[in-house]
């Protein structure tokens, strides 16, 4: 059954996200940058410090940090909404996620999690959809359960 473009590059884009977290479970670091749009036009905003726009350097460094640095990573996405707009799309969604933060030098561990609102705007490219920002914010009262680990 053939779907029609539209359902077609939603499929893509939604894969492409789905991925992209996938990717930092794995630790699979070196691909992260793979999902983001040519260099010089990725930006975002984090809801960590450094609270300011991050260019893509920026912004690779802080996520593979992130996900090199925490162990039983698990995440949910909720009520992903997609809106294409041509070349462009717009993802929201809610993003819950978990772990356990380690430090290797104390050996020590500390769990860690939030609840964030999250927006994408993805761009199609000659090499597939291609995330061009990323603006997550926490919801500031959460205080919810951590997200449990799959098998």
């Amino acid at each position: 059954m053939d779907s029609n473009p539209s359902d077609k590059d939603r499929n893509e884009v939604e894969g492409v996200i789905r991925a992209f977290f996938e990717a930092g479970k794995n630790k699979d670091l070196p691909s992260l940058p793979d999902f983001h749009a040519p260099f010089g036009i990725f930006s975002k905003f984090d809801e960590n410090p450094p609270y300011t726009r991050q260019n893509s350097e920026e912004a690779f460094v802080y996520e593979q940090a992130s996900f090199a640095n925490i162990s039983d990573y698990n995440y949910k996405i909720d009520d992903l909404r997609i809106d294409l707009l041509g070349d462009a799309a717009v993802a929201t969604f809610y993003l819950t996620y978990g772990g356990m933060f380690v430090n290797d030098y104390s050996f020590e561990g500390s769990p860690v999690g939030s609840r964030v609102r999250v927006t994408m705007v993805l761009a199609r490219t000659n090499k597939g959809w291609r995330i061009a920002h990323e603006h997550l914010s926490r919801f500031p009262d959460w205080s919810g359960p951590k997200v449990e680990k799959k098998d």
